[in-house]
């Protein structure tokens, strides 16, 4: 099936080639164009007449007065939990500190008892709710995480649900399994990895990630790289929660290891800025975090300016940012962090798509996946510098319309 996208006022989309430094904010931006998708792709930007020319029988949609971006790709992100903690943000709002809203029974355990309780129908029918709330704001892609089950049946459980609703729901869902992201209450720490270890072969069968919190108080990188190194041979690829809070050597161990991204970076050592730029472990920041928590923001003017692969996407979870508005972050980059608009752009479209290593997207090109929003607004800048709205009327989800308002 054809559709052809046509007569929005500017079509935006970052550069093609590495874009790292001072390239990084290199976006092409086409006027007087429209786009022909066919099968699912990307086949052709051009002038209206032309591409009808060559699918007169194609679907059409007028985005006339409008701005066409590549899909936003979330690259981080925990949609899938149960369990409500909005008593606990007003706590936190009063004036608590972590120990007493932990001791009162909150916090992650909180989470982990009402996602080990739900079922799986629940569960999807939260996420699915979470998921219709990032379609919203552009995001076509979606980084889908574990780590709130901390038992072998509850993180199965929570995969077994991304992959259900990467099957239904428009957005791609891609699965990492995060069974290290705490130790469960009463539980030894080498005991609870051995259980991790031992499940990994079955949870590669959905998860094309496996990610650990490097942090203390939680893992160690020596821990963390024992079982990033286990997963990766049973094919899944390596990425790390990293420097959130301390600087621990997981920096380092990130990148004798590999990783694809190391993800946080509030509490980043300036020296590893450096270590990262020789390599093509993506940086990956969460600034949502910084504001709801209100600790400092990842250096991510210096990652750039270093020459690092850098991406942003929203860490959505219960805890520490419960939101799916993943142009709100590119805002915070953008008033927080010294990042440029065009940059932030391309953190949350291409940037986003190397965190996950899918080089089909996060680009309006020919040959790539036909994922675009579509702007109620004849400059894409109005995203970012109009903050924390809604700007998406439509996205085109492999060169299938999906409407919003």
């Amino acid at each position: 099936m054809a559709l052809i996208i046509e007569n929005p006022a500017r079509i935006v989309t970052p550069r093609p080639g590495d874009q790292r430094g001072a390239g990084l904010g290199g976006l092409d931006v086409f006027t007087g164009m429209s786009v022909l998708c066919r099968d699912g792709l990307i086949e052709r930007i051009g002038a209206l007449d032309e591409l009808l020319a060559e699918a007169s029988g194609a679907k059409r949609y007028d985005a006339s007065g409008q701005t066409l971006i590549p899909g936003l790709v979330d690259s981080h992100s925990h949609p899938v939990f149960a369990g409500d903690r909005a008593d606990e943000f007003a706590m936190r709002t009063a004036g608590a500190g972590y120990e007493e809203i932990a001791a009162s029974g909150g916090g992650i355990a909180r989470t982990v008892a009402a996602t080990q309780q739900a079922s799986k129908d629940k569960l999807k029918e939260l996420a699915r709710k979470r998921l219709d709330r990032a379609m919203a704001h552009g995001v076509t892609t979606l980084e889908a995480k574990t780590g709130y089950g901390l038992t072998p049946e509850s993180e199965l459980k929570m995969l077994e649900v991304i992959r259900e609703l990467d099957a239904e729901h428009p957005i791609d869902l891609v699965p990492t399994f995060l069974g290290a992201h705490a130790v469960p209450k009463g539980v030894a720490k080498n005991d609870y990895l051995a259980a991790m270890r031992e499940l990994l072969p079955e949870a590669a069968r959905t998860a094309r990630f496996c990610d650990v919190f490097c942090e203390q108080g939680y893992f160690t990188p020596v821990e963390s790289v024992s079982l990033l190194e286990a997963a990766r041979d049973c094919g899944m690829l390596p990425k790390m929660h990293a420097d959130q809070f301390h600087s621990i050597g997981c920096i380092e161990a990130a990148v004798e290891l590999g990783a694809v991204s190391v993800d946080h970076l509030e509490a980043m050592r300036p020296e590893d800025a450096v270590k990262l730029a020789g390599t093509d472990v993506v940086g990956l920041a969460l600034p949502g975090v910084s504001l709801f928590l209100d600790i400092p923001y990842a250096p991510v003017r210096q990652l750039i300016d270093a020459g690092c692969a850098v991406a942003v996407a929203t860490d959505f979870n219960p805890g520490s940012n419960m939101t799916m508005n993943l142009p709100l972050m590119m805002s915070l980059l953008c008033m927080k962090t010294g990042v440029s608009t065009d940059e932030a752009l391309i953190m949350a479209t291409r940037g986003g798509a190397h965190a996950l290593r899918m080089s089909d997207r996060g680009r309006i090109a020919e040959g790539l996946r036909a994922d675009m929003a579509v702007l109620d607004a004849d400059k894409y800048e109005e995203l970012v510098y109009f903050y924390g709205e809604r700007h998406v009327s439509a996205v085109i989800k492999g060169g299938t319309v999906h409407e919003l308002r």
